[in-house]
């Protein structure tokens, strides 16, 4: 298929793409919706600036609606306040031809529910450390929203309300953005909500919110886990015959551990999805950073972490052919030039050059009987002092309204980032000047080959300049602590192969900054622990807390680690658990035994030890391979293919 650059396409609104619209270039339709439709487009700023961007723009058949041009209108008021990395950002609110529209960035890649729906194609459940990673990130951007403040740090009490799977968007790259703030509730907003009115979509309203209460940020959470139960289980929650059997099911919040239907779900997993999905909401998750937390607790404590990286890896092999497709098609935009169109709005012309057969007022005024030389000098320098004048009182006031960031290091040339991954994206090196930032929060990371990045959450109002010198360390330069709690206590602990001093449990003081930490724990009569911390951050006393699993039948004799010991030591009843940890690429679904267990990636899946064969398929790249696996009892195995 050729991309849309090539195509000329007819849409709901009756005309023809590529088109020119204001100082974007629609490119191609991406969504349409009962009020508005979507298009990828391409934005030409001044001295040839570029971007690909996203425009939400009103239908023309709703375009008389004032209560949907309000709701629209605090769409933009609110998202526009909202910076976060796990947030889409909007860019502009503006009007063509009595036709509102939205710019926002442009997320490369599939929302929640087309993943759900690939997977349900290939009869996969996506792994629970997948989900768990995904609900962790919409938690996260929430959670900045919910607790957004205005200029006077006054609380904005912004709720989403339309928390649903096709508001989740994971792009190609790994990172996980809630959008569509459309109907999001803020205490500033003009529209207000009458009494008993839905909004939002039913299967994922909370109990309060079909029974016509107040709703607070509280909903948002239910609703998320309305969204993170069905990821677990594969199964709609609320989903009746009709909308009404539907809103009786929420108002009941009848809900069965995810367990019941997916064995592979802990019983810590349980807890938190029904904590999320409690009826009562004073027995939910307050906070949808505490939703967050206890996620990335279970993700640490279990030993199945899933990062950015993993779920880029899970995009590019599962949406292979779109990738490429939707890259291609990146390629061919990035190569359009900026189109002339004479027929634009007159408040738009400043974005192209007049064409010689056009003539302005000004050209006629000067094709009259010449005058006197001096009026057309005088003229012209009362014109260029008017700009100038002008000109300056219109940097100072944006000066006002815009904040400043001086950012020096210990290191010069650092490498500062600020806002990456956002539309608001900007890098420099130490010593540096970053003007023009809007009001609000933002991230900051310094980077340098060989020292400890440093990451900063800097909270600007109109006109300020924060001025800041940071330290940068050497990787391994600085030291920190750990804290390790076992149960049952006085377990022998190794950290990178070093004995502790003392058993647990115990603070290890010496960690170095920078550097992967490898803990490992042993005690008689118990199963060995090993697992990767990662990078402790500085002065932050790290606490881990592991239940050690008992050996059955264990012998009971001191540990040993000569080779001796080893020949010597008494074999483990081969019923015992093991695990393994499994990877391809690219991806495969992975069969042991014959049963299909899930796509690539698998993290630390248990089996009772013993031997087993694991089969990778993978129809569309001729993938059937099947490798013999020993497992010990006790032992973690990891297994990585590469079928490139």
């Amino acid at each position: 298929m050729k991309s849309g650059v090539t195509l000329m396409e007819e849409n709901k609104t009756d005309y023809k793409l590529p088109r020119l619209f204001g100082k974007y270039y629609l490119l191609e339709l991406i969504n349409v919706g009962g009020m508005a439709e979507v298009f990828k487009a391409k934005m030409f700023g001044v001295e040839g600036f570029e971007k690909i961007v996203a425009i939400k723009k009103i239908l023309p058949e709703v375009a008389e609606d004032a209560e949907f041009i309000k709701m629209f209108i605090d769409e933009a008021k609110i998202a526009v306040r909202l910076q976060h990395p796990n947030i889409v950002q909007i860019l502009e609110l503006g009007k063509i031809d009595d036709s509102y529209f939205i710019a926002m960035e442009l997320v490369n890649g599939k929302d929640l529910k087309t993943i759900r729906k690939r997977l349900k194609r290939v009869e996969l459940l996506m792994p629970v450390e997948q989900s768990a990673y995904i609900i962790s990130q919409v938690c996260d951007g929430l959670d900045y929203a919910h607790r957004k403040t205005d200029d006077k740090m006054n609380s904005l009490n912004i709720v989403h309300r339309d928390i649903s799977p096709q508001n989740m968007i994971v792009s190609y790259e790994g990172t996980v953005k809630l959008i569509d703030f459309g109907i999001a509730k803020a205490k500033s907003k003009s529209t207000k909500t009458q009494a008993g009115m839905l909004k939002g979509k039913f299967s994922y309203m909370s109990p309060e919110q079909v029974s016509g209460q107040p709703i607070d940020r509280r909903s948002d959470i239910f609703s998320l886990g309305v969204v993170f139960f069905e990821m677990l289980t594969g199964k709609r929650l609320f989903l009746g015959k009709n909308d009404v059997e539907t809103l009786e099911k929420i108002r009941k919040a009848d809900v069965p551990p995810p367990s019941v239907f997916n064995s592979n779900v802990p019983p810590e997993l349980d807890r938190i999805v029904l904590k999320a999905l409690s009826k009562d909401r004073e027995e939910r998750y307050q906070w949808a950073s505490e939703f967050s937390e206890d996620l990335k607790k279970f993700s640490f404590t279990t030993g199945n972490s899933f990062s950015r990286q993993d779920m880029m890896n899970f995009m590019s092999e599962f949406f292979a052919d779109e990738l490429e497709e939707e890259t291609a098609k990146l390629e061919e935009y990035q190569k359009i030039q900026k189109p002339v169109d004479h027929h634009q709005p007159q408040h738009y012309n400043d974005y192209r050059q007049p064409s010689r057969t056009e003539k302005t007022h000004h050209d006629t005024e000067m094709s009259m009987p010449k005058r006197s030389k001096k009026v057309p000098v005088l003229i012209a320098v009362l014109l260029v002092l008017s700009f100038l004048a002008y000109f300056g009182f219109t940097m100072l006031e944006t000066k006002k309204d815009t904040a400043t960031i001086l950012i020096d290091s210990s290191e010069k040339n650092t490498i500062v980032m600020l806002n990456e991954g956002t539309m608001y994206q900007k890098r420099c090196e130490t010593p540096c000047k970053i003007e023009g930032i809007l009001p609000g929060d933002h991230q900051i990371e310094l980077t340098k080959s060989g020292f400890v990045p440093v990451k900063e959450t800097v909270s600007l109002r109109q006109g300020e300049v924060f001025n800041k010198s940071i330290k940068m360390f050497k990787i391994g330069e600085q030291k920190t602590m750990i804290t390790v709690k076992t149960d049952p206590e006085g377990a022998v602990l190794y950290v990178n192969d070093v004995k502790a001093k003392a058993l647990s449990p115990t603070v290890v003081d010496d960690i170095p900054v920078g550097l992967d930490i490898v803990i490992r724990i042993e005690k008689q009569g118990y199963f060995p622990y090993e697992e990767n911390i990662g990078k402790v951050p500085a002065k932050v006393n790290k606490e881990i807390s592991i239940i050690l699993k008992p050996m059955k039948n264990a012998p009971a004799i001191p540990l040993q680690t000569n080779r001796k010991a080893e020949k010597n030591k008494p074999s483990v009843n081969a019923k015992e658990q093991a695990f393994i940890s499994i990877n391809s690429r690219p991806w495969a679904n992975v069969y042991i035994n014959g049963k299909l267990v899930k796509a690539t990636p698998i993290i630390k899946h248990s089996l009772p030890a013993g031997s087993y064969k694991i089969q990778f398929k993978n129809p569309k790249f001729n993938i059937d391979k099947t490798f013999p696996v020993d497992l010990k009892p006790g032992e973690h195995q990891r297994m990585i293919k590469n079928f490139d």
